[in-house]
C-alpha cells in the first residue's frame, strides 16, 4: 500500500514507554476547520503494528483520534473518537486496526493520535499509521 507522506501520523513510531499518553509524531492539516474533512466520503485512521507489543506486566493500549488547532498535538487536544483498550497480546506484528472519523466531530484544523499505555510499561512496539479515504474493514 502506497501512503501519502501529508497523510502519515506515525512511521514506525516506538511506543516501547511507561504506562501515559503518547502523540503521534505527525498531525494531518485538514486545511480548514469547517465542512466535511472527507469531502463526502468517509476518513478512516489506519494503524498497523510494525513490532509486536510486549510487556513484562499486562500493558494496554488505547487508540485515540484527536483533533487541536495547531500542530502540535498535546494533553490539550480533543479525542473524537477512541477504541477501547487493547490487550499487548492482541498487538501482534501485522495487526491492522481502523478507525472510522466521524465528520460532525471534527471541528479544528488538525488531526492525530494520542496512543495511551495503561496499566504496565510495554517493552516493545512499533507503529505506522495514516489517514485514509478508504480502509479495508474486513479481516
Amino acid at each position: 500500500m502506497y501512503v501519502d507522506k501529508q497523510c502519515l501520523l506515525s512511521d514506525s513510531q516506538d511506543l516501547s514507554q511507561v504506562a501515559g499518553d503518547y502523540y503521534s509524531t505527525y498531525a494531518y492539516n485538514l486545511g480548514s476547520t469547517t465542512g466535511d474533512p472527507g469531502s463526502g466520503r468517509p476518513l478512516y485512521v489506519v494503524i498497523c503494528v510494525d513490532v509486536a507489543f510486549t510487556s513484562a506486566g499486562s500493558a494496554t493500549v488505547t487508540f485515540a483520534v484527536i483533533d487541536e488547532a495547531d500542530a502540535t498535538l498535546d494533553s490539550g487536544s480533543v479525542v473524537i473518537v477512541q477504541t477501547a483498550a487493547i490487550a499487548i497480546a492482541s498487538l501482534t506484528a501485522g495487526k491492522i486496526i481502523v478507525i472510522p472519523v466521524p465528520a460532525g466531530l471534527v471541528t479544528q484544523q488538525y488531526l492525530g493520535l494520542k496512543y495511551t499505555i495503561a496499566t504496565a510499561t510495554t517493552t516493545a512496539g512499533t507503529v505506522v499509521a495514516f489517514v485514509a479515504l478508504d480502509a479495508q474493514l474486513n479481516p
